[in-house]
């Protein structure tokens, strides 16, 4: 099966399932109830998992790839997911839910013959049975477990998960492990379709079944990938790749058996509560929380080919930084918003200049007018630099731009643009960065017109995501996912697709869609702004042999 299908069956499957699911969830009485430790204030349905479980097995099914140690890691999907509904359904003890979480690391294990048998120094060495065997043990339970504790916020076990699935997915297709790179895009497909319902405030959670399957899931690839014999990878790489969770889970442990108390008790001292505790709000705790596995992503790219005690010891550095701040923000009593008694005053001249620029007025509007112009100054730009056309593009592009004069006409008195218009908006962003990559001369790559450009429509998105108070277009953790994603991994150093040159192209046709829907979200017309600029584009596009 094409790889871009699996992604898109496996995602469209998790989306269509989860809807039924919802509605069946309370009959079959799959509803998480709140709790003290637990954030959410009413029941919810927990049945993401039926669904990327769904969308997953059915698009490695249908890939045709039965050769091990696919079949021992589906026989692992499908016990977890029993073991898993079923907890969903009568919340079990311990006890039943770890035999589970043994019957498929012993199937991968034993049918599948994953283990890590070998550690990177200098070279790699072959480590004895008796060690191989604990060690991959204990690593593929930890981090199934290490998953199912990190699913405290909306959106968080899925999107943390889904960066480690899309580094191990990079890396992959890299260094030549195909089983690694189909699983991990497939499951990244179904966590999509999930976290499409699981954004803040979720309408559904994963569950337990849904949560095991994707730590079982990235452990397996994480050690498939650096056991392979023909790849130079790092063992190690994995506690970069999985750090988040992995670092979450030592910490609250340590902290229990400390405290005297059994480390399998559950509590509040997990590092979204502790964010929480801190003052930030739920998108912020879950935006930290991606950027600092963010991070791990980048730093285990550029180390991926040390040996494992370099790996070891930063990992172990940034363990310890990680728990430290944190630590220390508690010991000094810092928030992130401190709290005032109430009916004073103790803002400073820098507060309340902030306050000033806060205003509607300025900040907010100010940056809709960079924004505006910005996308503007591109278009007009690549208008004037780029190369003629081909004969079909210029039919399309007077086409849609006939069209976009017609929708304007129409609907320029209203609040509202409509779809169509936004369409072709983006439409004209698409053509315009595509032939800005063919320009050697004004807005040539990498210049310092662009760069200036491309910086000043980026801190003014920025603003106006925090500032407004009259988009309907609101910034989501979802939308950090798939920003980074887009953005940073076409541009590390050595990507399988760095050198198509097309991450410069991605990341700035990312940065101009989300200025052209903030200025489509924004009260008063702002829309016509961005609509003119387009039709300007197009029109220009189609007339490019006259001029």
């Amino acid at each position: 099966m094409d790889l871009m299908l699996g992604f898109l069956l496996a995602m469209s499957v998790t989306m269509a399932l989860i809807p039924p699911l919802m509605q069946a969830a309370a009959r079959w009485q799959f509803l998480d109830a709140p709790e003290a430790r637990k954030v959410h204030t009413t029941p919810v349905p927990r049945v993401g998992g039926i669904a990327m479980a769904a969308g997953t097995l059915l698009a490695l099914l249908l890939s045709g790839e039965f050769a091990q140690p696919m079949p021992a890691y589906l026989a692992g999907v499908l016990v977890l997911l029993l073991f898993g509904v079923w907890d969903d359904r009568v919340t079990l003890s311990a006890g039943p839910k770890l035999i589970g979480q043994v019957i498929a690391v012993l199937f991968i294990m034993v049918w599948g013959d994953v283990t890590i048998g070998t550690i990177t120094l200098t070279e790699r060495h072959e480590l004895p049975v008796w060690v191989s065997w604990p060690l991959t043990f204990v690593f593929l339970i930890g981090v199934t477990n290490a998953i199912n504790l990190a699913d405290g916020l909306d959106g968080l076990a899925g999107g943390t998960t889904l960066l480690s699935l899309s580094a191990l997915a990079l890396l992959a297709f890299t260094s030549g492990t195909p089983f690694v790179g189909v699983v991990a895009i497939v499951i990244v497909g179904a966590i999509l379709g999930f976290l499409r319902y699981n954004t803040h405030p979720a309408r559904v959670f994963m569950g337990d079944g849904g949560s095991q399957i994707l730590g079982y899931s990235a452990a397996v690839l994480a050690v498939v990938l650096t056991q392979d014999e023909l790849t130079p990878l790092s063992s190690a790489l994995p506690l970069l790749l999985l750090g988040i969770p992995i670092i979450d889970t030592l910490m609250v442990m340590t902290q229990r058996m400390l405290e005297g108390r059994s480390p399998l008790q559950a509590d509040r001292n997990h590092i979204h509560h502790r964010l929480l505790g801190l003052g930030f709000d739920h998108h912020e705790a879950v935006m930290g929380i991606y950027f600092l596995q963010a991070c791990l992503f980048v730093t285990a790219w550029y180390l991926r080919y040390e040996s494992d005690v370099t790996i070891i010891a930063v990992f172990a550095g940034l363990s310890l930084l990680t728990i430290g701040s944190l630590q220390l923000a508690v010991a000094v009593n810092w928030r992130l918003r401190p709290v005032s008694p109430k009916g004073s005053d103790n803002s400073s001249k820098v507060g309340r200049l902030v306050a000033w620029l806060r205003a509607p007025t300025r900040l907010p509007r100010w940056s809709l007018v960079v924004i505006g112009s910005g996308v503007a100054s591109y278009l007009f730009a690549v208008s004037v630099v780029s190369p003629r056309p081909s004969t079909d593009v210029q039919i399309l592009a007077a086409v849609v731009a006939l069209s976009m004069l017609g929708l304007m006409v129409m609907r320029w008195r209203e609040a509202d643009s409509g779809w169509m218009l936004r369409g072709a908006a983006f439409l004209a962003l698409v053509i315009a960065v595509y032939f800005d990559r063919q320009t050697t001369t004004l807005l040539e790559q990498r210049s310092a017109l662009q760069i200036a450009l491309f910086a000043a429509l980026v801190i003014a998105i920025v603003i106006r995501f925090r500032l407004a108070s009259d988009r309907r277009f609101r910034v989501t953790p979802l939308d950090i996912l798939v920003i980074f994603i887009a953005v940073a991994v076409p541009n590390l150093p050595g990507s399988v697709i760095s050198a198509a040159t097309v991450g410069e192209s991605i990341a700035k046709l990312v940065v101009l869609m989300y200025g052209v829907e903030t200025l489509f979200s924004a009260a008063a017309h702002w829309w016509r702004l961005p609509s003119l600029a387009a039709f300007g584009y197009l029109l220009a596009c189609s007339l490019h042999s006259l001029y």
